[in-house]
């Protein structure tokens, strides 16, 4: 069963919306969950994966939404303005089920996506820096490793991993594709910040994997049309501005609900709404708000329009990317700080939502693809 998505880029990016919104309420309700458990609830990784948000950059010709960079910044800061770990599991997987869609060859695929099932396709997760390794076998691969930080693994079916390929030859690198059942979880999640993410490591010993469940990073796609021209690292970068962007919302949102009740120093003092100070922050998030909502879109736009212009991203353009990403995240920790500190000692209690949106956005700001080095990397490149 096909997912069926608007051919229209703007009607797909509404439906896009619209599923996010159709899950809210299930995502909400489970939030504690994953703040107690440290993984994503099933109910929540079931309505994600039914409404097809996890299909956000599979290919058209399997179901998928194929969405634009812009569409995808917009649906991930949706879901992230309800629960950054959510929207974070989302990204991740969403990223694995299309390079699994684009790449894998036809009798992958039908390995894959081929088996009767209730939903579209399934859900992958994992990760793709080569910390495992591949000795080369008749018909595949013999991997073993351990990969850290598999988001979402509990709710998965399977599991991308990067190896080296171990060979006299020139040295290469394969992602490998296992069934979750074969994986060892490691549960070492017990964290401050994106705690029902579920980010576990997983490991491997020996497993064979067939040639056609691996694909290498210097493959052409074999499925979908623009949005694979967009290679990494910017392919992955559009979600990160996303979560951010939605986090700092949420945290905007509730600090503006809190500022009608909550008063500051004596109790039955005016409250913190009405103060100069907060005001003035406030204005001052907003506009930081409106800029880097209008950076992110204007740039991941013009990398759009490269893709539809049948060429990859130059090298500069792929550092401009990644230099927004990582700048809109720095900007999005700021506001969200800003938030947490006007709200006082309150924002201190577990059950906070501030408190959350605290943890939350730093922990997706450790993330190496959205390192302020980035901006320096971009930097280098435009002096003079």
């Amino acid at each position: 069963m096909l997912n069926t998505w608007p051919g229209d880029r703007f009607e797909k990016r509404q439906a896009l919306l619209d599923a996010v919104s159709s899950v809210a309420d299930t995502v909400a309700g489970n939030v504690s969950f994953g703040e107690e458990h440290c993984y994503l609830h099933p109910d929540s990784w079931g309505a994600i994966h039914d409404n097809g948000l996890l299909s956000l950059k599979l290919p058209s010709e399997l179901g998928g939404a194929e969405a634009d960079p812009v569409t995808q910044l917009e649906v991930l800061a949706a879901l992230a303005s309800i629960d950054t770990s959510a929207a974070w599991c989302t990204m991740v997987s969403a990223t694995n089920v299309g390079s699994a869609g684009a790449f894998l060859s036809d009798t992958g695929i039908d390995e894959v996506f081929g088996k009767e099932s209730s939903k579209s396709h399934p859900s992958i997760v994992g990760v793709g820096m080569s910390f495992g390794e591949a000795n080369p076998s008749e018909d595949g691969y013999v991997v073993t490793g351990r990969w850290p930080y598999g988001s979402g693994i509990k709710g998965s079916e399977w599991v991308t991993a990067g190896a080296k390929v171990l060979s006299e030859s020139k040295p290469s690198e394969i992602r490998a594709l296992f069934r979750t059942s074969e994986v060892q979880i490691i549960d070492n999640w017990d964290v401050a910040g994106l705690r029902g993410s579920g980010s576990n490591d997983y490991s491997v010993s020996e497993l064979h994997v067939p040639l056609e469940l691996t694909w290498s990073g210097d493959d052409l796609p074999l499925r979908g049309g623009d949005l694979y021209r967009i290679k990494r690292p910017a392919f992955v970068v559009f979600g990160h501005a996303g979560i951010a962007i939605g986090t700092a919302k949420r945290a905007i949102q509730e600090i503006k609900s809190l500022s009608s009740s909550k008063s500051r120093g004596v109790p039955g003092q005016t409250p913190i709404g009405d103060s100069p100070h907060f005001q003035m922050m406030l204005g001052n998030i907003d506009l930081k708000m409106r800029s880097i909502e209008s950076l992110s879109k204007n740039i991941f736009e013009q990398a759009w329009d490269v893709a539809k212009s049948r060429t990859v991203l130059s090298q500069t353009e792929q550092f401009r990317v990644r230099a927004v990403g990582a700048w809109v995240t720095r900007e999005s920790v700021d506001i969200v700080d800003s938030c947490f500190h006007a709200a006082g000692g309150s924002a201190l209690n577990m059950d906070n939502p501030l408190q959350q949106c605290f943890r939350d956005m730093h922990a997706a700001a450790q993330h190496f693809m959205v390192s302020p080095d980035h901006v320096g990397s971009y930097g280098a490149l435009t002096d003079g």
